[in-house]
């Protein structure tokens, strides 16, 4: 963790026992950081001084995407096991699997209201989640490649996906 004011390094996150692929703050309160690794966990950390608070096991595969709701209370973790998982920021404990993806989910996003998941996956869709029941209220499909990146707008009435076939939509 870096000061960006001063470049100094603030806390040295290590527990992992391989790659580090996705972080993410739980901003607006930026008190704790979630990684996703290839170690197939997730683990949460204080911010200001770099304590392990949980490890998160679950995924049968490589953690590669993460995201905090915007109310800081659920996390979101996206693997090459071609799901998504919801989970307690304050328990730890696992609350959905999102199942449906036919490949790695590797961006995930909240919506403003925290009620929805929007998930991106290398089987070229994008699906959206009610965080709640855990059933997937709709599929984005039209892509003809792989999804990279996804993002609801501010009043999450739109959502955009970009693509490795070159595409935005």
């Amino acid at each position: 963790v870096w000061d960006t004011e001063t470049g100094k390094e603030l806390a040295r996150l290590e527990g992992h026992k391989n790659v580090v692929y996705a972080i993410a703050f739980n901003n607006p309160f930026g008190d704790k950081i979630i990684t996703g690794s290839f170690d197939r966990t997730c683990k949460l950390w204080d911010s200001s001084n770099g304590a392990l608070l949980q490890t998160l096991k679950g995924h049968e595969k490589e953690v590669v995407s993460v995201a905090f709701s915007p109310q800081g209370h659920i996390i979101a973790t996206g693997s090459t096991d071609n799901t998504a998982k919801l989970w307690d920021v304050e328990t730890g404990k696992l609350l959905q699997t999102l199942h449906k993806h036919e490949g790695e989910v590797v961006n995930l996003n909240f919506s403003t209201e925290g009620d929805k998941l929007l998930t991106g996956s290398f089987d070229s869709t994008c699906r959206i989640w009610d965080i709640n029941s855990g059933q997937c209220i709709r599929t984005l499909a039209g892509h003809e490649g792989e999804i990279s990146n996804t993002q609801f707008n501010y009043t999450s009435d739109l959502i955009v996906s970009g693509s490795i076939d070159s595409t935005v939509k």
